[in-house]
């Protein structure tokens, strides 16, 4: 029998059963980690072990995204850019033109109309040369080929709208088939009947260049009046004043004021002469019926600026010297 244990010894537990215990955990520890690095790395493992494909290429894109007319087949023809005009036919049309101009001014009309007409075959459709053209034939007395021209700019598309007041404006005063005869010019000063190269009375700031007188619905009269202001002078419309008296014509002969009432009306407004060209005014007066004894005897037309006269025109022309009419005006009403 073995000797009972001293009552302060500890009880000793056996050495091998606690190292198979301790060497247990230690074996199920690493199987427990050894999963877990197993499991993180299989990704890697598997992207290794399979084959290797090559990297997609990016395909570069636009820094600005491009326009729907981009997408247009290059096979698709694209329209032509238009030439440039060429400076050689240029330059040959403005020497035609200036040939033309000065053709003209010496009374050249034949050779003037050639030039011109070159010049259109060259550049058809320009309005400045049309314009050109109608006026040589209408100082030909060619009314029928010249109103033909002037239609013509008025058919130009986008035709800008200073040249399309200036053209209706003759058109306008060709309206008239028969132009009246040419009035008297009753001069308002010695000297005055002298006029310059714009067709003015010098010294004049306003001028009458046409007048002509129609035969309107009845015995009623129209007579249209261009105006023409001096080009280096700015007008002040307010200013302007213009006079148109009527006569009738008792069965005696004598010239006396009419009784009918005369109306007065500007042709394209606004009136204002920066254009450079003529404004129109029309003015009408009802003549007597031929049963009162009196008929259409004549008008006297004054001009004034600022109320001082500026021209005159009369038809018959002794008109204006049994009727004068006043130099000044002293007041609007006048």
């Amino acid at each position: 029998m073995s000797p009972n244990p001293s009552p302060n010894q500890l009880p000793v537990r056996p050495v091998r059963m606690s190292l198979r215990v301790g060497a247990g955990f230690l074996v199920i520890f690493g199987i427990v980690q050894a999963g877990l690095v197993f499991w993180h790395a299989l990704p890697k493992i598997q992207s290794a072990l399979a084959p290797q494909r090559p990297l997609p290429v990016a395909t570069p894109q636009p820094l600005i995204a491009p326009t729907p007319s981009a997408a247009v087949e290059e096979s698709t023809p694209r329209p032509a850019m238009p030439a440039p005009a060429d400076e050689a036919l240029m330059a040959r049309v403005r020497k035609l033109v200036g040939e033309s101009d000065a053709a003209f001014r010496v009374g050249e009309y034949e050779l003037a109309l050639g030039k011109i007409q070159e010049a259109d075959a060259i550049f058809p459709d320009d309005p400045g040369v049309l314009l050109r053209m109608g006026r040589i034939y209408e100082r030909r007395g060619d009314t029928a080929n010249a109103t033909g021209v002037y239609q013509s700019v008025l058919a130009i598309p986008d035709l800008p709208v200073d040249i399309r007041a200036k053209t209706q404006r003759t058109l306008a005063m060709m309206s008239i088939p028969e132009p009246a005869p040419e009035p008297a010019v009753t001069p308002a000063e010695e000297g005055a009947d002298m006029r310059d190269e714009f067709g003015l009375q010098p010294g004049a700031t306003l001028g009458m260049v046409d007048t002509r007188l129609s035969d309107g619905p009845g015995t009623s009269k129209s007579l249209r009046i261009a105006i023409k202001a001096r080009p280096d002078k700015a007008i002040d419309p307010s200013l302007v004043a213009v006079h148109v008296f009527f006569y009738d014509k008792s069965a005696e002969g004598e010239l006396l004021p009419t009784d009918s009432p005369v109306s007065t009306e500007w042709i394209s407004p606004p009136v204002d002469w920066t254009q450079g060209d003529p404004e129109l005014l029309n003015a009408t007066y009802t003549a007597p019926p031929p049963d009162s004894g009196y008929a259409y005897g004549g008008y006297v037309v004054g001009v004034y600026y600022n109320s001082e006269l500026q021209d005159t025109r009369a038809d018959p022309g002794p008109l204006a010297r049994e009727h004068p009419l006043p130099l000044y005006l002293v007041n609007k009403s006048q």
